[in-house]
């Protein structure tokens, strides 16, 4: 029902990648997504399959949603921070498969608790969003899947919802740990994506591994003249999540 929404997790902290990094930010976790990053299978022992070179690092959490009614769906300290100005980012799983509930949700949440609420989707790229999105969401964090999340270039590639992000304020987010994922964007998005709106990440669901890939990753960035973010909550809180 669109006055409800499969929620895996609602919690206050501070955006931890791309452009508004460090941003105070009530985070929405929607369950279920169209993609399994890690290759089918990951899921359910933890293993990459398919080639993978990473994995998920919500698909634990995303996979355990619970329908809510849009006014339950907020905790009193989210609420706070929301009244307050922190950022509201739905993110998953993959929010746009369930529009017509956030549709719903970005409206009473206007209406009741800030009516200059900012808005952030986390999205895959993969389904377009509907008018009323693209109209009164602030900020499209895309990450687009490359080869590397053992996933499939038809499944992952989608050319009109890329273009039409594209036309929005976006930014186009992808996990790399070496130069064949540059010349895999090079090939793919760059004739339609922006080049000043790319931001390269370190694959890493850990400290360790984010610390292992992340030299090599700024390196990257430097040499290409693209943007770098960090994965900002794993650099403080590693493998927690709500936080």
């Amino acid at each position: 029902m669109k006055d409800k929404l499969a929620i895996s997790e609602v919690f206050y902290s501070i955006q931890g990648e791309g452009k508004t990094v460090g941003v105070p930010s009530v985070f929405v976790r929607l369950g279920g997504c169209n993609l399994i990053c890690g290759g089918m299978g990951t899921q359910f022992d933890g293993e990459l399959h398919n080639d993978a070179e990473w994995r998920c690092d919500s698909i634990e959490v995303w996979m355990k949603a619970q329908s809510k009614e849009i006014k339950d769906i907020l905790p009193s300290d989210c609420i706070k921070a929301i009244e307050n100005g922190a950022h509201i980012i739905l993110t998953g799983g993959e929010p746009m498969i369930q529009q017509k509930g956030l549709e719903v949700l970005v409206n009473y949440i206007k209406e009741n608790h800030n009516k200059e609420a900012y808005f952030e989707v986390e999205t895959n790229g993969t389904i377009m969003p509907n008018e009323f999105l693209l109209k009164n969401i602030d900020l499209w964090n895309c990450s687009p899947k490359l080869r590397n999340s053992g996933m499939d270039n038809a499944m992952t590639f989608k050319s009109e919802v890329i273009t039409k992000l594209n036309t929005k304020n976006t930014i186009f987010k992808f996990v790399v740990n070496k130069e064949k994922e540059w010349k895999e964007i090079q090939e793919t998005y760059l004739p339609i994506v922006d080049k000043k709106k790319i931001y390269l990440m370190p694959a890493g669901e850990n400290q360790e591994l984010l610390e292992k890939n992340m030299l090599r990753v700024v390196e990257l960035a430097k040499e290409n003249y693209l943007n770098f973010t960090t994965r900002l909550h794993i650099n403080i809180w590693n493998k927690k999540t709500g936080v």
